[in-house]
């Protein structure tokens, strides 16, 4: 089951419904479903649950902090896609 943060778009993969966004610990959080998201590009690997784990701030099930562990960001990914339409 995917979890989208309404505000900054960050999407992560779990069964129970995230305190919060892992980046912004906002709490305005949608439900996906498997379907909507292949439709939506979201690209979280089987076994992960990050969408951009090198944006990791707080902990969705607590909202306690948490560090960044390695991986990539959103920035990087907005940097690629810019990086191809300018091309």
């Amino acid at each position: 089951m995917y979890w989208v943060c309404k505000m900054c778009g960050r999407s992560i993969r779990q069964e129970e419904r995230p305190m919060c966004c892992y980046h912004d610990r906002m709490d305005s959080i949608e439900n996906i479903s498997d379907e909507d998201a292949v439709k939506m590009g979201l690209s979280i690997p089987e076994g992960e649950r990050f969408e951009f784990p090198g944006d990791v701030r707080w902990d969705p099930d607590t909202g306690r902090p948490m560090d960044a562990g390695p991986g990539a960001t959103l920035r990087e990914f907005q940097r690629a896609v810019m990086g191809w339409v300018r091309q």
